[in-house]
């Protein structure tokens, strides 16, 4: 048996229509699914059902061994979840698990696995978040494409609000989204230029800007009355924007890790949400992409 694992996201720095593409820029943080995958004689009843609730990793599966010729062994291969990433929220769980489950397959087959090879096998599925690149990225995700690389910023930290229910990402208007990003092009294009400064100058503040604009547009489309109570606490806390997931649950209220520390901002934003219905963790933003374990 073979064993990867890929980090998730807090959402997005930021989304939308760019250069008349739609894009968005993952801000992919220390919480990773694992994937475990193996070759077997038979496979029991009982890990067809486990595989058939993840059903996106199936499909992925079904794909990736296809274009490798391997058909024949499709019905050989039980694949199983170690390590989970909260569903609906907005953590690009799926993208997760796919991009995880990919790399154990690569692995237990002796297949070479590019990081484009993940993105063109989950867009297949669905819509999917830029988590499988190393780098922070714009990344188009309907077309598969990265337009421009960045290095991943260093020194941002993201206190998480995770608020109650999911949203699964298939089931968002995407038409209304587009509309909105339209009529909003004048501020995306800001937001977008902050974010490309940002990421190249690692300037933390300007990312916090890009961040809070775009959730500012989402907020036309996917309301939640708790987004301006967020706002003015990241201002009075110091800390440097607010992002959210544009389709998910979660916000991220984005700090400089070199001026206040994380358990001091945790616990800053719990006393201030106190009564609210929420979840509120820390996390660091990390590097994307899969990674092997051998075991």
């Amino acid at each position: 048996m073979k064993r990867a694992w890929c980090p998730g996201s807090i959402g997005e720095l930021i989304q939308g229509i760019w250069e008349d593409r739609e894009v968005l820029i993952s801000l992919t943080i220390d919480r990773y699914s694992e994937m475990e995958a193996e070759l077997v004689d038979t496979v029991n009843q009982n890990s067809l059902e486990d595989m058939q609730k993840l059903w996106k990793c199936k499909r992925a599966m079904e794909f990736i061994l296809q274009e490798w010729g391997l058909d024949e062994i499709t019905d050989k291969i039980v694949f199983r979840r170690i390590h989970s990433i909260p569903e609906g929220k907005g953590y690009a769980s799926s993208t997760a698990d796919i991009a995880a489950l990919l790399a154990a397959l690569a692995l237990l087959m002796e297949r070479d696995l590019r990081e484009e090879d993940i993105a063109r096998i989950a867009l297949k599925i669905e819509p999917s978040d830029g988590i499988f690149f190393s780098k922070m990225c714009i990344f188009d995700h309907l077309e598969g494409t990265i337009l421009v690389r960045f290095p991943v910023p260093r020194y941002l930290g993201v206190v998480g609000v995770e608020l109650p229910g999911v949203l699964d990402t298939l089931s968002v208007d995407r038409r209304m989204m587009r509309n909105q990003w339209e009529k909003h092009q004048k501020d995306l294009s800001n937001a977008f230029r902050y974010a490309q400064r940002g990421l190249e100058e690692n300037d933390l503040s300007l990312l916090g800007r890009a961040a809070t604009l775009s959730s500012w547009i989402a907020q036309s489309f996917l309301p939640e009355p708790i987004f301006e109570k967020l706002i003015d606490i990241c201002s009075f806390i110091g800390g440097l924007g607010v992002n959210r997931a544009h389709t998910g649950k979660v916000f991220g209220i984005l700090f400089d890790t070199r001026v206040y520390p994380p358990k001091e901002m945790i616990q800053r934003v719990k006393e201030t949400l106190k009564g609210e219905r929420v979840e509120v963790f820390y996390n660091k933003v990390v590097s994307g992409g899969a990674r092997v374990m051998n075991l």
